[in-house]
């Protein structure tokens, strides 16, 4: 019975931790950010950040720093990027932190499935 429960909280909290990253874009990335095809001059859209190279979008001047920086957007990285963007790339233009382990990974779970 235990070890159904744990798999039923483990499918279940995929999607869920998807929701609630919903919200949390809303709330802490959507001024800057978006998930249309487009970008705006205060962000690039994130719409299919997931395993894209960085600072790939054409739409967007990005910091010297993001330039610079090279590889993909894995969430993992993701991760890293909104928990000290200043730590991974010094002199980015982005500010704005997610100091929550769990928002933080609500927010990348969110992004993975906005394609």
């Amino acid at each position: 019975m235990r070890a159904r429960l744990v798999c039923l909280f483990a499918f279940c909290a995929g999607p869920a931790l998807a929701a609630d990253g919903g919200r949390l874009f809303a709330d802490q990335c959507a001024a800057c950010h978006s998930l249309t095809a487009g970008s705006s001059d205060a962000g690039p859209s994130l719409k299919g950040i997931v395993w894209r190279r960085v600072a790939a979008r054409t739409d967007f001047a990005y910091s010297g720093a993001l330039k610079s920086l090279g590889g993909t957007w894995s969430p993992s990285r993701l991760n890293d990027y909104l928990k000290d963007t200043q730590g991974v790339a010094p002199g980015t233009s982005m500010f704005v932190v997610v100091q929550d382990e769990t928002e933080r990974k609500a927010i990348v779970a969110y992004l993975k499935d906005a394609r």
